[in-house]
């Protein structure tokens, strides 16, 4: 899951919480006389100190969020005055958790559906909080964020946090419920930070990071059919995370060159629109081939990729023109061959940038009497460097990478956002009347 759907399904949990009221009532006890109480006091207190730990689980999010938009490391020596408004939030965020005795809610309250809609809805909260907290490691660090992008996750942890306070407010009269300490400050600590972050346009393209699980080969015999295909340039794609060795990558450049040919071949029924970009893509790497001709480098391995780009090139000669019916397969392996280029690129790069690659170079010398016919021409393997007459890095930048996609966020990004906002400040919004 990404950034976007787990925050969508907390502030949507969320924005339920804010418009329900009579909150014993909700927890089966007094209410109005047509509705009988169903709990005891010790059964609510019960339930409260359960929607306590949800509430945890979702304070501990909120930090998580401020920390990756903004991570100054100590705050311990700052004061109110000096510290930021992203800071400030932060603080009263550790404050806040810090005097909490609720604790995180074990798995099984997690997994397992509440009886009443209210907890239920609590429990959706920290679900989402919970599952949210990977989303803030590696892609979502403060390096690979953007200004506008860490402002948009100031500005969700921002107003999460303010629901929180409103709904402490609201749940006091439960039995044995305990307060956020010092809450007044947490809310204008939030209401600041989200004014602060608010300045800048939201970025929205943040919703498409997160935590993703690491992809695992297709294991098996080989699939039938073009799924061999895909089965083989899909495990080459997973191997070729560890960095091979220069006579690997060739290896492996010499079969997307021959798959490029191979998958042109059996396009013209199904996709002709992908075989002029195949065949483009087949000569690249040809370049690619002769510029790495005079290139080495021991380091890495990648038998493993180059064993499965030869298994891709001799499944898909098996494959005849007319057991490709549709176009979805050879789309599939256009996305494979996307991802492979764009992999093949990063590794060139590495290579040439950590000098795990080198190429050969004629050294001139000076020989009066060797004893022998002809003089064997001295060569030396330097690491890859402008002055050295290649186009390798050229090549890999300018025609293998692909173009960079633009993320295009979904409507309801804005939409969770702006009704998450209108149940904090109620101010709904006035022309969504019945008759529209």
């Amino acid at each position: 899951m990404t950034y976007g759907e787990n925050g969508h399904q907390l502030r949507s949990e969320l924005t339920t919480l804010l418009r329900q009221h009579r909150i014993q009532q909700r927890l089966g006890g007094p209410g109005i006389h047509t509705v009988p109480e169903s709990t005891t006091a010790e059964q609510r207190a019960l339930l409260g100190e359960q929607i306590q730990r949800f509430r945890y689980a979702t304070l501990a999010w909120c930090l998580h969020a401020v920390v990756a938009a903004n991570p100054r490391l100590n705050l311990e020596r700052t004061t109110e005055r000096s510290r930021r408004p992203a800071e400030e939030l932060r603080y009263r965020l550790a404050q806040s958790i810090k005097a909490s005795n609720a604790g995180l809610p074990p798995l099984h309250e997690l997994t397992t559906p509440r009886e009443f809609p209210m907890v239920e809805s609590w429990r959706q909260v920290a679900r989402a909080a919970v599952l949210g907290e990977h989303d803030f490691g590696g892609l979502m660090d403060h390096g690979r964020l953007t200004p506008a992008q860490s402002s948009t996750v100031l500005r969700d942890a921002a107003e999460v946090a303010r629901a929180l306070v409103v709904l402490d407010k609201r749940y006091e009269n439960i039995p044995g419920w305990i307060p956020i300490r010092e809450r007044g400050r947490l809310d204008r600590a939030a209401q600041t930070a989200g004014v602060f972050a608010g300045y800048d346009e939201p970025d929205y393209s943040v919703d498409h990071k997160g935590w993703r699980p690491p992809p695992a080969t297709i294991d098996g015999g080989p699939l039938p059919g073009i799924g061999g295909v895909l089965q083989a340039e899909h495990n080459m794609l997973v191997h070729l995370a560890s960095f091979p060795n220069a006579l690997n990558l060739r290896r492996v450049m010499d079969g997307q060159r021959i798959l490029s040919h191979e998958a042109a071949r059996r396009a013209p029924n199904v996709a002709p629109d992908l075989i002029e970009k195949w065949l483009d893509r087949e000569q690249t790497y040809k370049k690619l081939i002769d510029e790495t001709r005079d290139v080495g480098g021991p380091v890495g391995s990648g038998g493993s990729a180059a064993a499965e780009a030869a298994n891709a090139v001799g499944r898909l000669r098996h494959v005849h023109v007319d057991e490709i019916t549709t176009p979805e397969p050879l789309r599939d392996l256009d996305k494979l061959f996307i991802r492979t280029d764009a992999r093949v690129a990063a590794i060139i790069e590495q290579g040439v940038a950590d000098r795990l690659y080198f190429i050969s170079v004629k050294v001139p010398r000076i020989i009066d009497s060797s004893g022998e016919l002809v003089s064997p021409v001295r060569e030396r393997y330097v690491p890859i460097a402008t002055p050295i007459n290649t186009e390798l890095l050229a090549i890999a930048r300018n025609e293998l990478r692909p173009a960079p996609v633009v993320a295009a966020f979904s409507a309801g990004a804005h939409e969770s956002r702006q009704q998450l906002l209108e149940s904090l400040d109620h101010r709904p919004d006035r022309t969504r009347g019945p008759g529209r």
